[in-house]
This record gives structure tokens, sequence and C-alpha cells, in this order.
């Protein structure tokens, strides 16, 4: 049993006891070692005929630092009527092997910078999203290798017509939420993330995705 005692009180925390007095704690964002903490929001469209495991959006650690994404957020609105209702998903895999960041076909964002001071942005990270209007192949021509399995997917039923008696509120996944009791996902030099289109879309076909993230650039010393 370990016993803390309070610097300016005569107050005892028993750890791993009975019940006792409780401990306060202050929470500190991860640090950041001259590097930093950045997020970025930014929207796309899935288009007519969008092919299955199209890539759509990207991060790739490109040097020797880790990063750890701590938010990443997805909503998914359909914008237009589809050929036929069919059931698809966005799907977010890690990434190994991920020498060389797509080419075509992409958007290269601009994160924000949290704090002045923290390095500039977007540190030592590519991040790409597909064409804003969209594009049936998605991006391509990165290099990498995909996890077998995807460790967060968002399902959608898409209809063959949209409803429009009211307002109808996009599909939302928190795909990475920085939990305090879970591990986070740490990427070193050539790891990533992905997001995919998992089924072909029709021939019509019509949607708007919102993608937030938010990462910290850190030293590798202590990983």
């Amino acid at each position: 049993m370990a016993v803390l005692e309070g610097a300016t009180s005569t107050l005892l925390a028993e750890v791993g006891a009975a019940p006792s007095t409780g401990l306060h704690v202050s929470q500190r964002p991860l640090d950041y070692s001259g590097l930093g903490h950045y997020r970025v929001a930014v929207r796309f469209a899935l288009a007519n005929s969008q092919a299955a495991n199209s890539r759509l959006f990207i991060l790739r650690n490109t040097a020797t630092n880790i990063i750890i994404p701590t938010r990443l957020e997805i909503r998914w609105l359909q914008t237009a009527a589809h050929t036929a209702a069919i059931l698809d998903s966005l799907d977010v895999y890690k990434l190994t092997g991920f020498t060389t960041t797509d080419t075509t076909n992409t958007v290269t964002p601009v994160p924000s910078v949290k704090q002045l001071g923290m390095g500039a942005s977007p540190g030592n990270v590519d991040i790409r999203h597909v064409t804003v209007a969209g594009v049936a192949a998605g991006m391509t021509g990165g290099t990498s290798v995909k996890d077998s399995s995807p460790f967060a997917r968002l399902s959608k039923w898409l209809q063959l017509a949209q409803p429009t008696a009211g307002p109808v509120d996009p599909s939302f996944l928190d795909a990475i939420d920085d939990h305090p009791h879970e591990w986070p996902f740490i990427l070193e030099q050539n790891e990533g993330l992905l997001i995919e289109n998992r089924v072909v879309l029709g021939v019509a076909a019509g949607s708007a995705v919102d993608v937030v993230l938010s990462y910290a650039e850190l030293a590798a010393t202590g990983f």
C-alpha cells in the first residue's frame, strides 16, 4: 500500500487500499518537446460510381518523431439520391510501410497550430484528402500496407430517395477519442491512417463527408 501526504496539509490519500481522501489531479496535454499539436477540419464529396476501397483521407508520418492522433471525427451526410438503396461504410485503417504519399486526385489541407511557438504546420506529417468535388477512383499514387481489419467503421444506409419532410442529421463517428484508459495509436515513421469507401456506389450518388483531426508530434524518447 502506498500513502501520499499533502504538501500543504496533513491529509493522507491511500492508493489501492481502503476508501480515503480523494486525489486532486490536474491533467496536462502531451508534452510536445519543441514540436507541436495541430488540428484540421476538411470536407469532400463521394462521387457517382465511387469505387470500392477508394482512398478518401490519409495521414502519414514522414519522419523519426512519433505522431499521436488524439481525435478523429467523421460526419457523413447524403446529399443526392442514389441509383439504388445501398448499405455502405467509411472504414478507418492503420497503415504501415507508408513510404509514398498519394499524389493524384488529392488536396493538401493546412492544419492550425494550437499554440504560438510550436513547430510550423503540419509538422513532419503528410495529410491529404480526395478532391473536394469527389472523384470515383479516390486518391491514388501512394504506397502503403493496410492492417487486415479496420479499427473503426461508420456505416450508412444510402437511400434511393432523400427524405424531404424535415432536416436530416449527418451520421457521426468518433473514430479516435483520446480515452484516458486506452493506449493511443503511436505512429512511427512511414505509418499512418486511412479513411476509405467500402463498396462501389451506383452511377448516381452523392454524399458530403467532414473529417476533424487533431494530432501531436512528439519526440520518440519515452515511447
